[in-house]
């Protein structure tokens, strides 16, 4: 604090030459208190976020941000080094992300952006259904905000300005963005290891719970056995599967058009690629020694499971529309798409226990485990679905005397769908958000408020920054998560907790 208090707020600006240059740095320092002291408690967060910007004339650009962390979250990193664009599953500690760097060319009509960017489109605060071309990163899903869970991506960007000569709306705009290698999103790592007859868990606390398969599996031995049943470990780990390979049909294409309309503005959209939406595949498989003593009605020693999950890569088409107009101090705004072959998955969770599917394959299991054969596939019921899904949603905000409300529904509407997933087939969420200001914006506070209507959960985060300076800013919260354990908030409701941040710009 000391060194950031003289500190100016804006980036540092000089020239190298003819080239304009801006420097801006940002550092701070996280500590969390865990609610549930039998959650595992994390590490202080460090991070620093570098941001350099060469303006070599004024319509050549450069712009880079790299964020540098330690700590936090990611209990079970080892090592540390560079984020990656292959694996799903990672976590450093120190780790490195090159969040974005790109060359803007400015032409009259004509923008053009190259390199690793993010785009934000959409017009709904939190969740756009038409944001879709950077996926993101859930290494720490609640208190990062969202535009630092946004993974950057190679990608072209081309802007052209329509002439107003072709009788078309103010402003309008078509912006084309082509992604010629998938980046997959980003999760905290697990494992379980089956020691002893009892499962052992090393679980990330952002680790999504409805992906852990239970410890252990209940066998049915044959009639008349002593005793009539089996609790068989599972182990459990987590796989990186190779993202799509870096081919044209594997590429991805976004396009927009917007446009002012009266007081207004909308846009229409659409995207084809690699969903954004997390889907996990999960396999299964029986191991075992044969073992025909008299005494051992399963015929097989050392029985145990082992089950994987790896995430899965769909690609969608999806077409969609946003719109937004101001009436005084209100802003009403609508969001919308049909998206076509979203993958989904339901509670992993279940998928290890179903009768249905598993009970009759263990006479055939055992079987050729007592044959020799040392370890049998077994069969799941689906881990992902495919189906076509609606998402929109409309939100309106209102500002007055330091005040700013809003208030926004959301919903999912996953259409001919007979699978059990864990999101409902209509899965409704109402956001609501209030902030205040006080001693001439020295002093903030805000309540994020989510409530899923279908799902039965609710998120509550509080939060007070105060600013010392104006390179200095305090940050006091608390995160509170309730619901049903099966849905996709409502399983993280033992991860309650407070948090204290500062953050100085130098």
């Amino acid at each position: 604090m000391a060194l950031c208090a003289p500190a100016p707020a804006h980036a540092a600006h000089t020239t190298l030459g003819s080239v304009g240059v801006d420097l801006d740095l940002a550092a701070g320092l996280r500590e969390v208190v865990e609610a549930d002291r039998s959650v595992t408690h994390e590490r202080t967060l460090a991070w620093a976020r570098t941001r350099a910007a060469l303006a070599f004339t004024n319509w050549l650009r450069f712009d880079s941000t790299t964020v540098v962390t330690n700590g936090g979250p990611t209990m079970l990193a080892t090592s540390g080094g560079v984020y990656n664009w292959n694996d799903t599953f990672q976590e450093l500690s120190p780790g490195v992300d090159f969040e974005e760097a790109y060359v803007d060319l400015l032409l009259p009509a004509l923008d053009l952006r190259l390199g690793k960017q993010r785009v934000a489109w959409g017009k709904l605060d939190r969740t756009q259904p038409n944001d879709l071309v950077n996926p993101r990163s859930y290494l720490d899903p609640f208190l990062q905000e969202e535009s630092e869970q946004k993974l950057g991506v190679p990608a072209v960007q081309a802007s052209y300005y329509l002439p107003a000569t072709w009788r078309v709306p103010d402003e309008s705009r078509v912006t084309l963005v082509w992604v010629p290698r998938y980046v997959p999103y980003r999760f905290p790592r697990a494992s379980c290891d089956a020691v002893g007859g009892r499962s052992q868990c090393s679980i990330e606390r952002w680790f999504p719970p409805a992906a852990v398969p239970p410890g252990t599996f209940t066998v049915s031995l044959p009639p008349g056995a002593s005793p009539s049943t089996l609790s068989v470990p599972l182990s459990f780990r987590v796989h990186n599967a190779s993202p799509p390979a870096w081919r044209i049909d594997n590429s991805e294409l976004a396009v927009r058009y917007s446009a002012l309309l009266r007081q207004g503005e909308f846009a229409a959209y659409y995207f084809h690629g690699f969903d954004l939406h997390p889907a996990f595949l999960l396999q299964a498989e029986a191991l075992g020694e044969p073992d025909p003593s008299p005494g051992n009605p399963t015929g097989v020693a050392n029985l145990r499971g082992a089950t994987m999950v790896s995430p899965a890569f769909k690609q969608i088409d999806a077409w969609g529309a946003d719109v937004a107009f101001a009436f005084g101090r209100f802003t009403v705004r609508a969001e919308g798409a049909f998206v076509h072959g979203r993958p989904f998955s339901p509670d992993l969770r279940r998928l290890i226990t179903d009768p249905a599917v598993i009970v009759a394959q263990i006479p055939d299991i055992l079987g050729a485990l007592a044959g020799g054969a040392g370890q049998v596939p077994v069969a799941l019921p689906p881990s992902v679905v495919v189906r076509d899904a609606v998402e929109w949603g409309v939100g309106a905000d209102w500002t007055s005397n330091g005040y700013v409300a809003l208030l926004q529904l959301n919903q999912t509407d996953v259409l001919n769908n007979d699978a059990d997933l864990l999101i409902k087939d209509t899965e409704t969420r109402v956001l609501g958000s209030l902030r205040k200001d006080f001693l001439s914006d020295v002093l903030q506070a805000q309540l994020i408020a989510v409530y899923g209507i279908s799902s039965d959960y609710t998120m509550l985060r509080p939060r007070v920054r105060y600013r010392f300076s104006d390179a200095v800013t305090a940050e006091a919260g608390y995160l509170f998560i309730a619901g049903r354990s099966n849905s996709l908030v409502g399983q993280f409701k033992h991860n309650d907790e407070g948090w204290l941040r500062i953050e100085c710009r130098i």
